[in-house]
């Protein structure tokens, strides 16, 4: 699975009455940027949707997007993999988002326009706003503040009779899981001025794993990133991901992922290629409708093109009535 739309705002054009289920691996942050629609859910009542409402779902969420039947909905969306984030998440954090996910209880959160969640989406969502640093970090900014309630952390203070527990739970929500996975378990426990045998008791009957099979998991899953978003060697994918020996790493990421590390990349690339194919072809199509409208109304494409950035093809179509019906003087 390849995760180079990560944190990237995205557009999605639903015509008259087209259903979208967004089933996406990942936290979805989405905003209504035109047209009218409807959120559906089971056991859930129908949610209207106006421009500029905005919602914020788990990964599995079963619902679909729904568009009026009077005209098209217009979309834009970023998603968020916290897997991906170990540099910044915490064990603790990355814990409490999983329960969160796999909770059939965690709600669709609603925010309409006027709301300030809605407001902030809308400054991200603007032409001039570009896909840089910057944009990423405001995208997780701001999933972060609607779930922050999620995030409230592990208590820090625990009884007066444990509190070896209690630093124990203070360092693992401190150390961001990038850190967790480099230091060895009596570097760990030497921390907390502790047995190792100690340390991993604690490890496993917080977390329910061993402290060696999360680490395992957090150098895969830095592999996969590095070969999905790089054309790092083989071999330096390894070592970057702590691995010292190619073969075992080839070894433990097919056991995990069912693919060596080559074949991986070369699956994750033709999805790339694909997704970016359909981009072009989408733009191309967009030109020519800009072309097709300027010659049948009379204004050039270029026109077009300028006036209408971002638009639908039903409002480049509106917009386009209404320069001619001015020139003509109707």
């Amino acid at each position: 699975m390849t995760v180079e739309r990560h944190l990237i705002l995205q557009d999605k054009e639903l015509s008259a009455s087209a259903e979208w289920l967004p089933n996406i691996p990942a936290w979805l942050g989405l905003r209504v940027a035109a047209g009218q629609g409807y959120w559906m859910q089971s056991g859930v009542a129908v949610r209207s949707l106006t421009a500029g409402d905005v919602l914020f779902m788990g990964s599995n969420v079963n619902g679909a997007i729904r568009a009026s039947q009077l005209g098209s909905l217009c979309l834009q969306y970023f998603t968020v993999r916290p897997q991906t984030l170990t540099g910044i998440i915490t064990l603790v954090e990355c814990r409490q988002l999983e329960k969160a996910v796999n909770n059939p209880n965690l709600p669709v959160l609603f925010f309409e326009a006027r709301d300030t969640i809605a407001q902030k989406y809308a400054m991200l969502a603007t032409p001039a706003t570009e896909d840089h640093l910057g944009s990423r970090c405001a995208c997780l900014q701001l999933w972060a503040e609607v779930f922050s309630n999620l995030l409230a952390g592990e208590p820090k203070n625990s009884p007066v009779d444990d509190k070896l527990r209690g630093r124990f739970l203070q360092l693992v929500g401190q150390i961001p899981q990038t850190e967790l996975a480099a230091q060895s378990i009596g570097e760990l426990a030497a921390q907390l001025h502790c047995s190792e045998r100690h340390f991993s008791r604690l490890f496993r009957e917080q977390f329910g794993a061993s402290l060696r099979s999360r680490q395992i998991e957090l150098r895969l899953e830095r592999a996969r990133q590095l070969l999905a978003n790089s054309n790092t060697k083989i071999i330096n994918v390894a070592y970057e991901s702590g691995y010292r020996h190619v073969g075992l790493f080839n070894a433990m990421f097919k056991k995990r992922f069912g693919l060596t590390p080559s074949e991986w990349r070369r699956q994750s690339l033709k999805k790339t290629f694909f997704s970016r194919q359909v981009s072009v072809r989408r733009s191309a199509a967009q030109m020519l409708l800009h072309a097709v409208i300027g010659l049948f109304f009379g204004i050039s494409a270029i026109q077009v093109g300028l006036v209408l950035p971002r638009q639908t093809p039903s409002a480049c179509l509106a917009h386009a009535t209404t320069i001619t019906t001015e020139q003509v003087g109707i």
